[in-house]
């Protein structure tokens, strides 16, 4: 299960990357949970976007605010029925059009072949102790 769950998590990115918005959601399921906390986004109860209506809010948000947004990921991490990515954000504002560089890393939980949960954390400490593991 552990190389299917890496490969999901690739999968998301690579279709994220070419604006496949049919295939991101399938591979996410239904009642999916994101908490976006960390980056300053309002969800449905803070910064937790639910479901797939949840998903597409937070999308929106994130391409009404920026202009232009890649996110490169550089490493996946096996953690079992878990996943850490760690990726770089790179964007430029809408508006501003200041451009931003920022790493993340995201906990990613899959459960039959679906994402069922995703956590964002500002580094890949926050995200490895999330997931019960050690650098």
């Amino acid at each position: 299960m552990t190389e299917e769950n890496l490969e999901i998590v690739r999968q998301v990115y690579e279709a994220a990357a070419r604006r496949d918005a049919q295939t991101v959601l399938a591979l996410y399921d239904p009642e999916v949970e994101l908490d976006a906390s960390v980056l300053g986004v309002e969800g449905q109860g803070g910064g937790i976007f639910r479901g797939h209506d949840g998903l597409r809010s937070l999308f929106r948000q994130w391409h009404e605010a920026w202009g232009q947004i890649e996110y490169d990921y550089e490493e996946l991490v096996d953690a079992g029925d878990q996943v850490i990515s760690l990726v770089t954000r790179h964007a430029r504002g809408r508006a501003s059009g200041v451009e931003v560089e920022r790493p993340f890393a995201l906990l990613w939980t899959l459960r039959d072949g679906k994402v069922v949960r995703v956590v964002w954390f500002l580094d890949r400490t926050e995200a490895l102790e999330a997931a019960g593991l050690r650098e």
